[in-house]
């Protein structure tokens, strides 16, 4: 019984991570860079989510859609006011991924002030509890059976992370798809074209910012909802599961959910039988795979280069 919780509740962490994978996936192919502020819109998620779901008193997953527009709105602001602006005064790769990298440690502080001015109460890992002092009366909960297992909401998780999946990797090999990868592997070529490739970037920015979104509603499920926590935790999560994409964006979906999933796993069986400092340095694992593979990733274009040309 406690197994079975246990994979319940990766099922749904990994859909979080997967989704968050997918979203930041989007943005780099669109842009051609990797977005490393990109969780912040996950805090954003679960903040305007909490709200949405207090205060109209609807289940969670209705809320769904409401914060994918909220979230994407968010993210195409971000996109407009900063990172377009970089992009047009040629900014380099890594002078963005740091931009982005020093964005998610100001919107943890920010987010976790917003938590205290509002008094946004998560006593319990599902989001249990009376509702804020200066919100209405309603009583915020996600479902748990007697047992404390979590049982309510897997199977419209499920769903939902399936049919973004299906519905995405469908627009990859459609004129949307090629459209967005065109953008960000030659603009100025989309643009001669008579394409404006800045309101594709948009585009995608929302829909990855509206992916995230919905994550933000997911979490609570699987752990505890803090905005400026889960910002910071999730993050390396999604960055470990980009190194499994190969031919698009929605296989980073899929391999954020095994990522995700054989994470949260493997740190409870190492907690369990190892010791619980292990969940201390869990998150180490994720980043030092992200450091090597941003270094790695210029080195590994020369090898295959170098490959290519032995053979001809």
């Amino acid at each position: 019984m406690v197994l079975f919780g246990l994979y319940q509740a990766a099922i749904i962490y990994g859909t979080v991570v997967g989704l968050l994978a997918l979203g930041l996936r989007i943005t780099q192919e669109s842009s051609g860079y990797m977005n490393l502020g990109y969780t912040v819109n996950l805090g954003v998620g679960v903040l305007f989510g909490f709200l949405v779901i207090q205060q109209l008193n609807i289940t969670p997953i209705l809320s769904a859609s409401v914060s994918f527009i909220f979230t994407g709105l968010f993210n195409l602001i971000v996109y407009t006011l900063f990172y377009l602006r970089m992009e047009r005064r040629g900014y380099s790769e890594i002078l963005i991924a740091l931009f982005g990298v020093a964005s998610m440690y100001v919107a943890e502080n920010v987010l976790t002030v917003i938590e205290y001015v509002l008094r946004l109460n998560f006593p319990s890992s599902l989001w249990c509890g009376p509702a804020p002092i200066r919100f209405s009366t309603q009583h915020l909960h996600y479902g748990v059976s007697n047992t404390g297992i979590l049982r309510e909401g897997i199977v419209e998780i499920v769903l939902i992370f399936t049919g973004i999946i299906l519905l995405y990797r469908w627009i990859y090999y459609n004129k949307q798809g090629i459209l967005l990868r065109a953008v960000g592997e030659n603009p100025g070529l989309v643009e001669v074209s008579g394409i404006n490739s800045t309101r594709v970037k948009m585009a995608a920015w929302f829909i990855a910012g509206g992916l995230a979104g919905v994550a933000g509603v997911i979490t609570p499920y699987a752990m505890k909802g803090e905005m400026g926590r889960d910002v910071q935790l999730f993050f390396p999560m999604i960055a470990a599961a980009l190194m499994f994409e190969k031919r698009g964006s929605w296989v980073a979906g899929l391999s954020g959910l095994l990522v995700g999933f054989s994470s949260l796993v493997l740190l409870t069986w190492g907690q369990a039988v190892i010791g619980v400092w292990v969940g201390e340095y869990w998150n180490l694992v994720p980043w030092i795979i992200l450091i090597l593979v941003l270094s790695l990733k210029d080195q590994r274009k020369e090898v295959i280069n170098w490959v290519n040309q032995r053979r001809l």
